[in-house]
């Protein structure tokens, strides 16, 4: 074995070099999965290791009003609680600037996890404390960026004007959405009450963290004795681990993705490492045959052949690995601006592993029908000539290929997060390859058809000839450029698709401004602001009421035996009524009823809220409302638009069915950009408790995140269509040999060289054109799917975009080919007597 690792190594090294389509192959595909897979496994591991840092605590009670004192002793007795009190508000500096914000008052057990660090250093109750007459805040650094605050400066707060005391660097607790949304406001629960925001209906949250004891405390049993022990506590109650399992199942779906897309190029590598052993081991037919003959058995033969592809493919993987690497650091460093979690190293060498596993599986599954085939070349060559030798892989070695083929396969389902993404992968694959080997079989008996009922030039009927044959490579080009060609086509109409919904669809659709918490006697208000801008269009408001849904059919949820429908009965939904509503909702099952209903109140869900609690068309239900509980017959289910979604409403009422309950509305108006920034300033000076969003600056920040997104797919696109060229590379150099001979022999036959060339551009522009086809039409169904299914979105005029890349592409990496195969055509029939 040594002397043959030996000898495998030395003729590597002497004539490797026409392997670089392997090593270059494989090193993309591993890159991809090595990235995909590390940066998921960074994210997940820092995730889940500060997942509650993240919540705050290990349970989290949230309530609409300070917690009795028999249920706050209990809670106390059994963990250590801090309690936080939220309200979003606006804030407006000495400039007259204003911005959406979301107080955060801390107390001396703030935060229970993790370290909250501010500059200057110092505890938060000494820097937010009473000084001279004056409350402190600690305002978000993002929000100081923006609004251009530094330490020293005054801001007010409802009618209270307050001194920035400190900048948030870290936040442990900080929410993800806060850099679009509310940016958080440290002050003290005394400060916030002097604010004069916090009023009778004023929609506040009282939060309760709680720290339990142990290291193997369970926060879940924990949250289920509290909610038997008070049935009537009119509180939600949530565990660390709710949060930990719904981040997981997201994550697990977006690195399920990443992942596949890796494999997709290591699976269209794997096409270049087939191409590439074949023409190096065709090349190798007369070495091998007179190693054979020189009384080297069979196996020996074999195993110097096969320690050459575990060298070259456990090589290239390794360099594979390490640029995986070297971008998923990258990767998780531009995340981690976005995430407050520290990026995870350790957590790589996993990913790397089964990346590199992977490489050498996939190299081994690509290469065995090539050294099989070799393998087969009898030492009669020797005499005969290697023209018109078939070779043919034995059975044992197409056995021995499925085996490493299934293997591949079983460590695939195992290595993603999803499982279904994996099988959806193995049956899109396989799907794929019967239907480009049917669609190849079309193509060869639409040729010969072609050729027997049509006059067609020469030169034409000679590339559908060419088409006909089995070494043509159009069926390679099909599987390789087509899937590359395939996931660039879905990925120019899924960003272009955004680009348009952020950049036109939302800002000429959706309103500039949204309006929260407007009290009932400040609607009027509202209104006579708004018409002070030029270009105010419309202006809508809405009711907006909290309650809870306490019945099914007569049946009480409090009284439930079921722990998740006790729990449901404790979740605050938002409700509203049909009139005014600006989310664009659509009815999934029932009906919507007409505008001039005018009957007992009937109610539509949220196909969400409806699912998880089993609901369907027809049931009764029983709402909570400030006490007071009325029916409902459900008479329709709803889903959100995802994008247009503003409220994300659990419940949407009949007219009339909520007014004995409105204590406040929500409102939105449509004016020009450029005068929503003067008219929000302006608002939080007559109405500081009115809470505002503007749609541009969510957009600007979705734009940013939008182009971060892009550069990643654009990187994903490019790897896997550079991996597709190896492919094409690969093709156009295992077939030279046979196109130039078959060429020559033409040639020899009295056919002229501008002839071939005609031929030759005919035969690539057809490949090119079923290529380009067969991409524009799976990518557009792939992206068409995806922005249906996920986003709500629709690609229909965007088409053309998808069209124009395959095409381009297509082209022009074929057009390579072209060029390459026509400099080598030296046509020269004397090389037809070398031959023999």
């Amino acid at each position: 074995m040594i002397f043959l690792l030996d000898l495998a190594w030395r003729d590597l090294k002497s004539s490797g070099r026409s392997l670089w389509i392997f090593v270059a192959s494989l090193v993309l595909g591993v890159s991809l999965v090595a990235a995909g897979g590390g940066l998921y496994q960074q994210i997940t591991d820092a995730l889940r290791a500060d997942v509650k840092l993240l919540f705050g605590g290990d349970v989290e009670i949230q309530a609409q009003q300070p917690l009795p004192d028999d249920i706050l002793n209990w809670v106390r007795a059994r963990g250590d609680v801090s309690q936080v009190v939220e309200l979003r508000t606006m804030l407006m500096t000495d400039q007259g600037r204003s911005q959406l914000v979301e107080l955060f008052s801390v107390d001396d057990a703030y935060p229970l996890y993790g370290k909250l660090t501010l500059e200057p250093i110092g505890e938060p109750q000494n820097l937010l404390g009473l000084d001279d007459g004056q409350w402190g805040v600690a305002v978000d650094g993002t929000l100081a960026r923006r609004l251009g605050l530094s330490v020293g400066d005054n801001v007010s707060v409802g009618v209270l004007s307050m001194q920035v005391r400190a900048i948030v660097v870290r936040q442990p607790d900080r929410s993800l959405r806060a850099d679009w949304g509310a940016a958080p406001v440290l002050i003290t629960e005394d400060a916030l009450m002097a604010t004069g925001l916090i009023q009778p209906f004023s929609r506040v949250e009282y939060l309760y963290r709680v720290r339990l004891p142990g290291v193997d405390a369970v926060a879940s049993q924990f949250r289920d004795e509290l909610v038997r022990a008070f049935p009537t506590m009119q509180a939600e109650v949530r565990s660390f681990d709710e949060r930990s399992d719904r981040m997981t199942e997201i994550l697990g779906q977006i690195g399920s993705g990443l992942l596949l897309v890796g494999f997709s190029a290591l699976f269209i590598g794997g096409l270049g490492v087939f191409n590439s052993i074949k023409a190096h081991l065709d090349g190798k037919l007369a070495s091998l045959a007179t190693l054979r003959a020189l009384g080297l058995r069979d196996w020996r033969v074999a195993w110097f052949v096969l320690l050459q592809v575990l060298i070259l493919a456990a090589l290239s993987s390794a360099l594979g690995v390490i640029i995986g690497v070297t971008l998923a650091l990258f990767g998780a460093a531009v995340v981690a601006d976005q995430l407050p979690v520290n990026v995870l190293i350790a957590s790589l060498w996993q990913p790397a592993l089964v990346a590199w596993l992977f490489g050498v599986l996939t190299a081994f599954t690509f290469a065995m029908p090539a050294v099989g085939r070799a393998l087969s070349v009898s030492p009669a060559v020797l005499f005969r000539g290697l023209q018109g030798q078939v070779l043919h892989a034995s059975g044992r070695v197409k056995q021995l290929t499925a085996l490493v083929a299934i293997v591949t396969v079983g460590l695939l389902m195992l290595t993603l997060p999803d499982a279904r993404f994996g099988f959806a992968f193995v049956v899109a694959v396989t799907v794929l390859l019967v239907m480009l080997g049917a669609i190849t079989l079309i193509i060869r008996a639409l040729a010969t058809r072609m050729q027997r009922s049509v006059s067609l030039p020469l030169s034409l009927q000679m590339a559908l000839a060419s088409l006909q044959q089995s070494q043509s490579p159009m069926r390679v080009a099909l599987v390789s450029l087509g899937s590359a060609l395939t996931l660039l086509v879905a990925c120019t109409l899924v960003v272009m698709t955004l680009l348009r919904t952020v950049n036109e669809t939302v800002p000429d659709q959706a309103p500039a401004m949204v309006f929260y918490d407007i009290q009932t006697d400040q609607v009027e208000l509202l209104n006579q602001t708004l018409q002070e801008a030029s270009g105010l269009a419309q202006v809508r408001t809405a009711p907006f009421v909290l309650g809870r849904l306490v019945g099914v059919n007569g049946s009480a949820l409090t009284e439930s035996q079921d722990i998740e429908r006790l729990r449901e009965s404790r979740d605050e939904h938002k409700l509203s009524d049909s009139r005014g509503n600006f989310d664009d909702v659509v009815v999934k099952r029932g009906a919507w009823w007409p505008d001039d209903y005018n009957g007992p109140p009937i109610v539509a869900m949220e196909d969400r809220e409806a699912d998880q609690l089993g609901l369907s068309v027809g049931d009764k239900l029983t709402f909570e409302i400030l006490g007071q509980t009325f029916d409902a017959a459900l008479v329709a289910i709803y889903t959100q638009r995802r994008v247009q979604a503003r409220l994300w409403l659990e419940a949407i009422f009949s007219d009339g069915a909520l007014d004995p309950f409105v204590t406040r509305y929500v409102g939105a108006a449509w004016l020009p950009a450029d005068q929503a920034v003067a008219m929000q300033d302006r608002l939080a000076t007559v109405a500081p408790n009115i809470a505002t969003a503007r749609t541009e600056l969510i957009l600007r920040e979705s734009r940013v995140l939008l182009g971060r997104a892009s550069m990643g797919l654009a990187v994903i696109a490019l790897v896997c269509l550079a991996a597709s060229l190896l492919v094409l590379a690969s093709v156009v150099a295992a077939s030279r040999t046979r196109q130039i001979y078959d060429a020559t022999v033409m040639h020899a036959l009295g056919a002229r060289h501008a002839l071939l060339v005609k031929v030759l551009l005919w035969e690539y522009a057809l490949i090119a054109l079923v290529t380009t086809l067969v991409a524009v039409g799976f990518g557009s169904l792939l992206a068409t799917l995806l922005l249906q299914w996920r986003l709500d979105l629709s690609a229909s005029g965007l088409y053309w975009t998808g069209g124009v890349t395959a095409v381009g592409v297509s082209v022009v990496s074929l057009g390579f080919g072209v060029v390459y195969l026509m400099s080598q055509m030296r046509l020269r029939p004397a090389l037809l007597l070398r031959t023999q």
